[in-house]
């Protein structure tokens, strides 16, 4: 989605500049001028989404991988290195710097990743204390050979625990 975000700033920018450019000044300033006439959307939302857009897929992907795989430390970890780019405009922000002003967005998205963090943090908690499932024991660093002895031991543990049930 953030690449998507950064397509449609550019083609934005790119048709409302070359639909107006033998009307204005070619220097006019995009941000001033043209987008305070865009009312249908958040042409802001569009420029903090698309904003390190690459760098934001790769954060987004890790922080939604471990999440799933419930490995809520990784996720935690990832999402406090969301924050710290967050903070100085590599990702979430059409600019790069530290973003503490208060027109700046880029500590709005750290503090977001941060609650995120927080809430990872919450659910390690509640994994350690047996209230949410632990995460599945399927080693993603073992040969083919290896793993397919220990999916046969973990067949054969499991249909060890079904004869048991019945």
């Amino acid at each position: 989605m953030p690449v998507i975000a950064d397509w449609a700033k550019g083609t934005i920018i790119t048709g409302v500049s070359g639909a107006y450019g033998g009307f204005t000044v070619n220097d006019t300033d995009f941000d001033v001028n043209i987008t305070a006439a865009i009312k249908e959307f958040s042409y802001s939302g569009l420029l903090n989404f698309s904003g390190g857009s690459l760098l934001q897929c790769i954060f987004l992907t890790a922080i939604f991988m471990y999440m799933i795989d419930r490995k809520f430390v990784r996720a935690a970890i990832w999402s406090c290195l969301a924050a710290l780019f967050a903070f100085f405009g590599l990702i979430n922000a059409p600019k790069v710097g530290v973003l503490v002003k208060k027109d700046d967005d880029g500590w709005k998205f750290s503090v977001a990743y941060l609650m995120l963090a927080v809430v990872f943090v919450g659910f390690e908690m509640a994994q350690r204390r047996k209230w949410v499932k632990h995460p599945e024991r399927e080693p993603d660093d073992l040969s083919s050979i290896e793993w397919a002895e220990w999916h046969r031991a973990q067949l054969l543990e499991a249909s060890t625990n079904d004869d048991l049930n019945v």
